[in-house]
């Protein structure tokens, strides 16, 4: 039985998409990378935020960010923050398990969706989507 392919109801909307997946861990990057590849979305990696910062500033193709919480320097929160300070409606997605844990208050944070690791990859496409179709 060939394995399932997971593609977003809306594919062709995905072309010409550019995700930023924004995780210090390259292994992390390339399962998310593996995940959306045949939806036809680009993808960059930052491995660290003040990296995902220097592409929102300089790459106006940028359409959704994946936001790890947890990275060396400053994190997935304070990326984020400074993001919406640049281009406030650039949506970003946490990916995270620390926005789950009951020490985290998301009634002031500044992501627009969130993503529990281990992530499961209809989530992130459909929640994706939501972003990417507008």
């Amino acid at each position: 039985m060939p394995a399932q392919v997971l593609q977003p109801a809306s594919t062709n909307l995905w072309t010409n998409k550019s995700i930023l997946i924004v995780d210090d861990l390259k292994v992390n990057f390339l399962l998310l990378k593996a995940m959306i590849t045949r939806t036809g979305a680009n993808t960059i990696w930052a491995d660290n935020g003040y990296a995902a910062l220097e592409i929102i500033e300089n790459r106006p193709d940028i359409n959704v960010v994946l936001m790890d919480y947890n990275m060396p320097g400053i994190n997935g929160l304070e990326t984020t923050y400074r993001i919406k300070q640049i281009k406030p409606a650039m949506p970003v997605i946490s990916q995270s398990t620390f926005t789950d844990s009951n020490l985290f208050d998301r009634s002031t944070a500044p992501y627009d969706a969130y993503l529990s690791k281990p992530i499961n990859s209809k989530e992130l496409l459909s929640t994706i989507e939501l972003f990417i179709a507008g």
